[in-house]
């Protein structure tokens, strides 16, 4: 994994600031947030638990259209810029931010919607990560995981394995495929797989 590679996996330091702010302004790292929000099903009672939130755009998004909602990133880095993002939802306890790992979850209780937009793709999905994520999540929430292909020169083929990867780690790990959305993206669309406990 490349020097820059890592500092999106693991934001710390200058480097770690620097793509802090190329997640919170590059076009297509928006877009994909926004395109996943608009694939989903949220209450304003829901609780969700957003994975690898990054600076906490998205979060700002999901704290319009519910009461409560959760980070975990595993970047410090990242927890600070969330933090400081959505300072007065965290003061008004409708924000919790952790610090922490994916597969070991703190203390979050059980939360209606986990949504992840590229945080799984570097290692953290397998079957251990998933099985302590279905186990936080409601007998009828909802789990939205987001990827678009980002190796050089991607192919439509690239997305399908994408989408074929995902839903087969999911279902693994005891999930059952509600379904596929391809988000209009470029060079090359993004997958959103929808999945809830089976």
């Amino acid at each position: 994994m490349s020097v820059i590679v890592r500092q999106f996996h693991r934001p710390h330091g200058i480097l770690g600031r620097l793509a802090g702010w190329v997640m919170k302004n590059r076009v297509s790292n928006l877009k994909r947030g926004d395109l996943t929000l608009e694939h989903m099903d949220i209450r304003p009672t829901d609780t969700i638990c957003e994975l690898g939130p990054g600076p906490g755009v998205l979060l700002s998004k999901l704290l319009t259209r519910c009461e409560q909602v959760i980070g975990i990133d595993h970047s410090e880095l990242m927890i600070s810029q969330s933090r400081k993002r959505n300072q007065k939802a965290c003061e008004e306890g409708r924000l919790d931010l952790y610090h922490g790992s994916f597969a070991d979850l703190p203390d979050i209780g059980m939360v209606d919607t986990f949504v992840a937009v590229n945080s799984l793709q570097f290692d953290a999905l397998n079957q251990e990560t998933l099985l302590s994520l279905r186990s936080h999540l409601k007998e009828n929430g909802r789990f939205y995981i987001t990827q678009q292909p980002r190796n050089t020169h991607p192919t439509p083929q690239d997305v399908e394995r994408v989408a074929v990867r995902l839903r087969d780690a999911l279902q693994s790990a005891g999930f059952r495929i509600d379904r596929t959305h391809k988000l209009p993206l470029q060079p090359v669309d993004g997958v959103c797989v929808v999945a809830k406990p089976s």
